[in-house]
């Protein structure tokens, strides 16, 4: 009859692991997911950041072509209207008032005021239609936020600037700046562009 060996403890494989094995693999486990948290994060700031960006440009260029548009159609630029006043910061035009099918009703003493100025870092457009006569109505509306500066400069039919008789300017620059903040650093972008006034 064969007798039982007994079973070496030596053979066989492992049965787990020691407690610094352990903690030596939860140690590098955690610094994988410290340094896999951190690179996300950093992508994420990013990814943000390039957003918050392209949003500033945008805020800048949206208000510049619909102030070209209303600068382009204007007949002149209005000295003073109703409790705005043209200035630096501030522009007054004289469009002219259409009827229902948006053509022009008379070009020569049929008007509608449009206002451009900046309020608490808000640039704001203001119409104010020639009750009774224009299709258009009043209103006011707010192009972008965190409007910096806006800067107005007034030009005569021989490209002299103006500082006053507002209402012989033939041209326009207005000079727009945005910024706001992201993560780490604040971005600001500044455009500016010259428009002429209809026939001028």
């Amino acid at each position: 009859m064969d007798k039982l060996r007994p079973i070496s403890k030596a053979s066989g494989r492992p049965r787990g692991f020691t407690l610094i094995e352990m903690l030596i693999g939860l140690a590098i486990i955690s610094l994988l997911i410290v340094a896999l948290l951190s690179f996300y994060s950093k992508g994420q700031q990013q990814f943000m950041n390039q957003n918050i960006q392209s949003d500033v440009l945008e805020k800048s260029r949206y208000p510049l072509a619909l102030i070209a548009q209303d600068v382009k159609s204007a007949v002149q630029v209005a000295a003073t209207w109703g409790s705005y006043t043209t200035s630096s910061n501030t522009l007054v035009l004289e469009v002219p008032a259409v009827d229902s099918s948006g053509l022009i009703i008379d070009i020569d003493s049929a008007f509608d005021h449009v206002i451009y100025r900046v309020f608490e870092r808000k640039l704001e457009r203001i119409y104010d239609a020639n009750e009774g006569i224009s299709a258009r109505i009043d209103g006011s509306r707010n192009l972008a936020d965190d409007i910096t500066g806006l800067s107005i400069t007034y030009y005569d039919p021989s490209d002299n600037t103006l500082s006053s008789n507002f209402a012989t300017a033939a041209s326009i620059r207005v000079s727009l700046s945005t910024a706001r903040k992201g993560f780490q650093r604040t971005f600001q972008e500044s455009m500016n562009s010259k428009f002429k006034l209809r026939n001028k």
